[in-house]
């Protein structure tokens, strides 16, 4: 009896001791620095950015391409969560089939930064928050200093090295938002119509002075289905306005915004990239990349 309750105190203390590392979180093994992980790329991104020159050991959950609205994790996906010293997620509904996984892990012990849940956001036609912040290079600078407040805080990195990464990251995406400007200039005001796959150009709008006049599918998720009626009157607007293309992006399927320029005629399809970087060597493997290329893209299908 008592080499049996022996092995049962054991066995509780052992337990005890996973979850609190789980808790703790894990160190990358051959630099000792702490793990991050973040949903996207683009935040993953952002985030090697703000901790700069190895301060963290920054690791993505949803593949090169993927679309966030519609991944759903795996056993692996959610262990790598559970291990996480931060996770930092966007937030606002935009990882749609991640959302009870990232409360599970938050629920036990793991810290979570919803990126679009601290910074000031746009509101859709139906209320709720519009989560595709980082469409918006200002807003993006904002919450850099936000995730090197929870690296410091949560994580334990140095302050004053992460208060330099900031300051260099800041740097360049006050460039990116002056040359997207510059370029974007060129495109005159009467001509500044925005037609998307679905509601996610709001934050670039806002920023740069467009106007969204209609979605494909009308939802700022990718999982909503279009119907012939509003795709009928999505070609109207797009007459009455003159619009010269319809902006897709490179995770979701075009064949509806296609059948829809063949049907009116004389628009062009042009596709962005907006949930996800792209491959090395598109010009959007960054944010920062992301962000001119896209900028280059929209002046070549307005112009």
């Amino acid at each position: 009896m008592t080499s049996r309750r022996s092995f049962l105190a054991c066995a509780s203390a052992a337990l005890v001791a996973v979850a609190l590392i789980a808790g703790c979180g894990s160190s990358d093994p051959e630099t000792g620095s702490p793990v991050v992980v973040a949903t996207t790329g683009i935040w993953g991104d952002v985030v090697a950015n703000v901790a700069c020159d190895g301060l963290a050991e920054v690791r993505t959950l949803i593949p090169a391409g993927g679309d966030p609205h519609g991944f759903e994790p795996s056993l692996a996906d959610r262990a790598e969560l559970e291990r996480a010293s931060l996770v930092v997620a966007n937030g606002l509904g935009l990882e749609e089939g991640l959302e009870e996984t990232i409360a599970a892990v938050e629920e036990n012990g793991v810290s979570v930064f919803r990126a679009a849940e601290n910074v000031d956001s746009l509101a859709l036609d139906g209320g709720e928050g519009d989560p595709h912040v980082w469409m918006d290079p200002v807003r993006v600078k904002a919450l850099s200093v936000e995730i090197g407040d929870a690296l410091v805080n949560e994580v334990g990195v140095d302050r004053a090295a992460v208060s330099a990464c900031v300051a260099g990251y800041r740097d360049r995406l006050d460039a990116t938002e002056a040359r997207m400007t510059n370029r974007l200039s060129t495109i005159p005001p009467t001509e500044r119509k925005l037609v998307t796959n679905h509601d996610s150009l709001g934050y670039f709008a806002d920023r740069f002075g467009f106007e969204v006049v209609g979605t494909v599918i009308p939802s700022s998720s990718t999982l909503a289905q279009t119907s012939p009626s509003q795709l009928e009157a999505l070609a109207a607007t797009i007459r009455r306005a003159g619009v010269a293309a319809i902006f897709v992006e490179t995770q979701n399927s075009d064949a509806d915004a296609r059948a829809l320029a063949e049907r009116i005629g004389g628009v062009e399809v042009i596709t962005l990239f907006s949930g996800a970087l792209g491959e090395p060597g598109s010009g959007a493997d960054s944010y920062v990349g992301l962000m001119e290329t896209n900028a280059d893209r929209i002046v070549a299908g307005l112009t």
